[in-house]
């Protein structure tokens, strides 16, 4: 008889599994509350009985899966795990594109198809902290390797793409928070676990190659890996070894055709086709009319006091909107808002040369031309006009680590860690304008009698009879004119318009050859040391941990273009929404057409120069004959530059003490403390000015001012060629050949040349034809589905660092920390320096439930309920320093002209640069709580967790950096309250601001059928207490430099008690977020033959955000969605494994998504106007409403198969974007053209990349 029965041996082997959980899960890591222990205490009773006892042996995609279920299953709040079992056999070679396919993940894939960053649950990169091995990662620049500003991040998120995932053991998301877990992530954290010394019983060795190629490059590059483990000390020491080495080659093929930064869209400046219909109407029930200007007269001009004095009160935003809504005809504008007569102009204070009076001409003028906008038809850009954009990127990353784990003793083990990271980056992005742009009255003639516009003779393009026009500027003295009837433009007769009123095609014949090439470097660099342990004697169990993360990050941009113009070409729209170009039949231009670019412009005059305080070298003037002849000229510009440091330090204790049969109920008391200390220096190699010249220049006692290069500077390079007059006597012949710097002593400073290549005529083409080499490697867009027919095949980019090296010019690398000013001394530069000191302290306990409080009366149905409860307080000290300068603009005599008074030309501006240090502080209390509910012991689990959540805001909104204006026009004057009048200053950062805090509720219901299988279904609830720091708030009437010794460059008079206006950042309304997510895991083990072997996983998720005043379309009135958040996602993976051969293929879907109103940027040229409303910028007249970014659905599919053979080697292949995905940005369906055209602004294609290697590891 055998002496175990069934149900104990079940019993036990319920036991050890569980115990066996135990060992396995992570260890408490800073921002990891989710141990098995701390959910479900190793005491609680075992579930049913387990009638299986067959063992099987489950290996690879199954024990993987089993795996991450069971981290699940044994988390103490929501989270969702990805786990390799095997080393080196993570599923994806980018941890952010393996976490991706979790629920409520979101990942962006770059330019180039790579994982980059991922968000969760609706919250970006930047509110998303990510740990491994519980350090915070600092990964280089973070997002930041744009640098600051528009283009850039804000420093905080991970960049994904310097992780290496060989040595990743596990990845956790969590979706939920406990007390024990590291603040700084608002919707959910990443912890990452790698793979320690002590994790082999034998040595072991793992060696991976693989090759990896792009179908647009058409380039094989290589990566390597090497993995190396053993056992010493009898068994005590293990030590790990990593080394890795990559390169990847990459393209990203797009076209841009929504002017300015691709978010102008579609302009609306002139009438082609003369329709009586309105292209749109305004839409008044757009307006934000709670804004304090919505109902308010935009002008106010002062009557004469023989007219009654008071105002003359142009229209306010609302009656604007209103009467031109209700105006059916042009003539319905003129009548909604007439020409100011003859009384009311003669009525209003004229003003210094009339600029009361012209202000208040202009002002009904932009009022008529808001209403008479409406008929105006849809038509290409006049900013940027159609490009063809190739980026190219070769990315070169090497990792190395070593571990040692040591066991002291059966109770303590201490291991340390030391990891070093780079990443060396060249990437290339040309584009290839083709002069498409329509241009608009360049050539024209008013004829004041009859108010009649027409095209100058001789002129080429188009008269508009039916567009109204602004009129040509006025003398000083002058009085504006009404609107001009009729308009001109470059695009020649015979466009033609669709029934939407948008051009469909056009030509023009000033089109122009457009070759620009930007050549960035980038270089980053990471260490990591950490030093740590734990100890657990069975009641106490304590982990301790002190690291140090340090990264480097420099990054510089050269810019370089070549252009000439070709004459006649060809536009029209695609049915795909892509514009096609084309040259008259015949045509022999082309963009390699080498002497085009180099040709001679006439000799034109030259305008005499006396010498100045900042340049010391005069010029007289010279007529066109005695000039050379002079090719254009081409800018070489350094751009973007920036060098950077980002350090986090950390020291850590954790204490868990197992309260088991010691206090009823509760099953451990945990506590711990946590210091870190974040430090980020950032260098822009921005120039300055150290010290303002002092007396006048050319007389005694004058002293030159000295001045601080910058690396982001400019250069010229250009050809010339003498002419008689020239070489004659009193002629100005070309500069001596090669590179001379500028004789201006703050040369290079802010918009300022640096200095001059000249060369001969022929050797200007030659270094033309020497550096357009960079030919494309594919065709243009290549293999893409629906590739437009009417594409280029490709074109030549300009080889900028072979460009800069020929030009001789000097790239000042040296400047970015120290350099040498024009006195010859050397000093610091403008840093941004930053410094968070972060303590941390939290108590929780773990509870466990099974029976009624104070009874022995069991739970019905056998039910248990497990949780943890807790509160994590955080006090959070901020220092940063910031570079404010500060110019006093001094009024120039003769040539200051108080009608407008900031004019550039009346005013000499002094300035100088200085450091502005800030400090704040802030304590942060967060609770939680989370309960899990086992109806069914180890199979069914209700989870509720509730807790409160903090992100910091960017170290670039808290920094005090800006520009700040003292205007002494203004100095002594005082506004209505009796007060000096505000001098002006930029955007300033806010050391003030709060972290953006929510309170998350997660709700799910979890169901384990099977080790093989889990299905899950969660509701979550995000509701925000202090909104995103992204509000740009207005501040008036403040001391700015209260605390500050900071003095007025000029008079050297203390800025203390003057009062500034200035924009700054501060929280928007805070919003809330509701989310709905399904997901399974499972084998299909049950399935006969060789189906038993496969498996799927899915997952959908469903969000909406709700805002307190919605973002609405300004001309259908239809609400946007929150932007960045796609209405649903999905992923589903099905898999095949039967321990040799493995077959993954991966679906994700992203749902189409708001991205912005347009325009993207603030700019009285943008031609597209909006006016009070949610959500948009540049409120001015005339307005002319913009309309909606949205970036379509997309579905990405990859595929991967492998074959282990038993002697440890394995081969694999994968492939990526297989259905050739392409990403794009369009209105969404608003403001289409006829036939359902989509009106796109970008579209792009990275293409397939396919990688084939092998694996070979130690024998099992």
């Amino acid at each position: 008889m055998n002496k175990f029965n069934k149900p104990a041996v079940a019993t036990a082997v319920s036991m050890a599994l569980a115990l066996m959980a135990q060992q396995s899960a992570l260890a408490q890591q800073s921002g990891d509350g989710a141990k098995p222990e701390d959910a479900k205490p190793a005491a609680r009773k075992p579930g049913a009985p387990v009638q299986e006892l067959e063992t099987v042996l489950v290996v690879g995609t199954r024990q993987s899966q089993q795996s991450s279920i069971n981290r699940k299953k044994n988390a103490a709040t929501a989270q969702d795990s990805i786990v390799a079992e095997d080393v080196g056999a993570f599923p994806d070679r980018n941890i952010g594109e393996a976490i991706s396919r979790i629920a409520g993940v979101a990942l962006d894939r770059g330019d180039y198809g790579e994982g980059v960053t991922v968000s969760i649950r609706g919250n970006g990169p930047e509110l998303t902290r990510v740990e491994l091995d519980g350090m915070g990662v600092n990964s280089g620049a973070g997002t930041n390797l744009l640098g600051r500003g528009l283009e850039g991040g804000d420093g905080r998120g991970t960049e994904f793409r310097e992780l290496p995932s060989d040595l990743i053991k596990s990845v956790d998301v969590i979706k939920g928070s406990t007390a024990a877990m590291t603040e700084g992530s608002l919707g959910g954290g990443i912890i990452i676990t790698t793979r320690t010394g002590l994790d082999f019983d034998k040595p072991f060795y793992m060696i991976k190659a693989e090759a990896t190629q792009s179908d647009l490059v058409k380039k094989t590059t290589p990566r390597y890996n090497v993995i190396l483990a053993d056992k010493f000390l009898d068994k005590k020491l293990g030590v790990l070894l990593n080394w890795s080495k990559a390169r990847t080659v990459s393209e990203n093929h797009s076209i841009s055709q929504g002017g300015s930064n691709n978010n102008q869209g579609l302009l609306r400046l002139a009438d082609f086709d003369n329709s009586p219909e309105k292209t749109f109407a305004f839409n008044p029930n757009t307006l934000l009319q709670s804004d304090p200007t919505a109902t308010v007269t935009l002008l106010a001009s002062p009557k004469t006091t023989a007219a009654g004095g008071g105002f003359f009160n142009a229209a306010t935003p609302l009656e604007i909107l209103t009467q031109s809504a209700a105006a059916q005809t042009k003539a319905d504008c003129f009548t909604a808002f007439p020409n100011l007569t003859a009384a009311q102009i003669a009525s209003i204070q004229p003003g210094t040369r009339n600029a009361t009076v012209n202000a208040a001409i202009n002002q009904r003028n932009s009022e008529q031309m808001t209403c008479l906008n409406q008929w105006n038809d849809y038509h290409p850009s006049n900013a940027g006009g159609f490009r063809y954009n190739l980026r190219g990127q070769d990315d070169r990353r090497d990792n190395a680590d070593i571990r040692f784990d040591f066991k002291v003793n059966d109770k303590l083990t201490v291991y340390t860690k030391l990891a070093a990271a780079k990443r060396h980056v060249d990437d290339t992005v040309g584009f290839l304008g083709v002069g498409s742009t329509p241009l608009f009255n360049t050539a024209v003639t008013d004829n004041l009698t009859t108010g009649i516009r027409t095209m100058t003779p001789g002129a080429s393009g188009s008269t508009l009879a039916s567009t109204y026009s602004f009129p040509l500027a006025t003398a000083n003295n002058g009085v504006t004119r009404p609107l001009m009837t009729g308009a001109m433009t470059t695009i020649l007769p015979g466009y033609t318009v669709d029934s939407s009123h948008h051009v469909t095609s056009y030509s023009v014949d000033n089109g122009s050859y457009g070759t620009d090439t930007i050549f960035s470097t980038i270089d980053t660099d990471s260490k990591t040391l950490l030093a740590g342990g734990e100890y657990n004697d069975g009641r106490l169990k304590a982990q301790f941990m002190a690291g140090l993360v340090k990264s480097t990050a420099m990054r510089y941009d050269r810019r370089a273009s070549f252009g000439y113009n070709y004459g006649i070409g060809n536009f029209a729209v695609q049915p795909n929404g892509i514009w096609a170009f084309t040259l008259p039949e015949g045509s022999q231009n082309d963009q390699l057409n080498f002497p085009r670019y180099a040709t001679l412009n006439p000799a034109v005059a030259g305008a005499a120069f006396n010498a100045s305080a900042t340049n010391p070298v005069s010029v007289p003037a010279y007529t066109a004959a005695q000039m050379p002849q002079y090719t254009n000229s081409t800018l070489l510009n350094v751009i973007r530059s920036f060098d950077s440091e980002n350090s986090e330090k950390q020291g850590k204790l954790d204490l868990s003490y197992n309260l088991v049969d010691k206090v009823p109920f509760l099953t451990a008391l945990k506590g711990g403390v946590q210091v870190r200390k974040n430090a980020s220096d950032f260098w822009t190699g921005a120039g300055s000015t150290i010290k303002e010249p002092v007396g006048t220049y050319g007389t005694a006692g004058f002293v030159p001012g000295v001045y601080m290069p910058q690396v982001n500077t400019r250069f010229n390079l250009i050809g010339c060629e003498n002419t008689p007059g020239s070489l004659a006597a009193g002629g100005n012949p070309c500069a001596p050949y090669g590179y001379v710097p500028s004789n201006q002593l703050n040369r290079g400073i802010g918009g300022g040349v640096a200095g001059t290549t000249t060369l001969t005529r022929a050797q200007y083409e030659e270094i033309i034809r020497q550096t357009m080499t960079l030919a494309p490697a594919s065709q243009y867009y290549a293999n893409a589905k629906d590739r437009p027919e009417s594409l280029l095949d490709g074109w030549n980019q300009i080889d900028v660092n072979k460009l800069f090296n020929l030009a001789g010019v000097p790239v000042r690398l040296d400047c970015f920390r120290q350099c040498t000013a024009t006195d010859g001394k050397v000093y610091d530069m403008p840093v941004s320096h930053a410094v968070e000191k972060v303590t941390a302290a939290y108590l929780m306990t773990d509870f466990e439930v099974d029976r009624v409080p104070f009874t022995n009366w069991s739970l019905p149905f056998g039910m248990e309920i497990a949780g943890n409860i807790g509160v994590r307080v955080v006090k959070t000290d901020v220092e940063g320093t910031g570079y404010v300068t500060v110019r006093s603009n001094r009024i120039i005599a003769g040539s200051f002209n108080p009608a407008n008074p900031y004019a550039a030309g009346g005013l000499q501006a002094y300035s100088q640069t200085m450091n502005t240090s800030v400090k704040d502080s802030n304590t942060d209390v967060m609770p939680s709580l989370n309960l899990a509910l086992w109806p069914i012991a180890d199979k069914l689990v209700l989870r509720y967790s509730i807790g409160k959540t903090v992100a910091r805001p960017p170290i670039s909104k808290l920094l005090p950096e800006g520009t700040c204006n003292t205007y002494e026009f203004a100095t002594g004057t005082t506004e209505d309250d009796g007060s000096e009048t505000d001098q002006g200053c930029g955007r300033f950062g806010n050391p003030a601001l709060k972290p953006q805090t929510n309170v998350n509720q997660n709700l799910s219901l979890e169901w384990f059928p099977n080790r093989d299988t889990m299905f899950s279904a969660a509701l979550y609830k995000q509701r925000g207490l202090i909104g995103a720091p992204t509000l740009i708030a207005s501040r008036n009437d403040v001391k700015l430099f209260k605390d500050s010794s900071a003095l007025d460059p000029f008079t050297g008079k203390p800025l203390a008690d003057s009062e500034f206006t200035y924009t700054t950042w501060d929280n928007q309304p805070a919003a809330t977020r509701r989310g709905f997510e399904v997901g399974m895991k499972t084998a299909f083990t049950f399935l006969p033959s060789v189906l038993r072997y496969t498996g799927l996983d899915a997952n959908f998720t469903k969000a909406k955000s709700t805002q307190g005043q919605p973002v609405l379309d300004l001309i259908s009135g239809d609400v946007m969605p929150v932007a960045g958040e796609p209405k649903y996602s999905w992923n589903a993976s099905l898999w095949y494994d039967d321990g040799g051969f493995q077959a993954r293929v991966a679906m994700q879907v992203v749902a189409k998504r708001y991205v912005g109103f347009t325009p993207g940027q603030s700019n009285s040229g943008i031609a597209v106007n909006n006016y009070p409303s949610v959500g948009t910028i540049n409120w001015r007249l005339p307005y002319n409403p913009g309309a909606p970014i949205f970036a379509p659905r997309t579905a990405f599919v990859d595929a991967k198969i492998s074959y282990k053979f038993k002697n440890g080697l394995e081969i694999f292949a994968d492939a990526r974007n297989l259905t050739g995905e392409r990403g794009q940005s369009n209105t969404g369906g608003y403001q289409d053209y006829a036939d359902g055209i989509p009106s796109i602004y970008s579209d792009n294609y990275n293409g397939r990349r396919y990688t084939v290697g092998f694996t070979l590891r130690s024998p099992r």
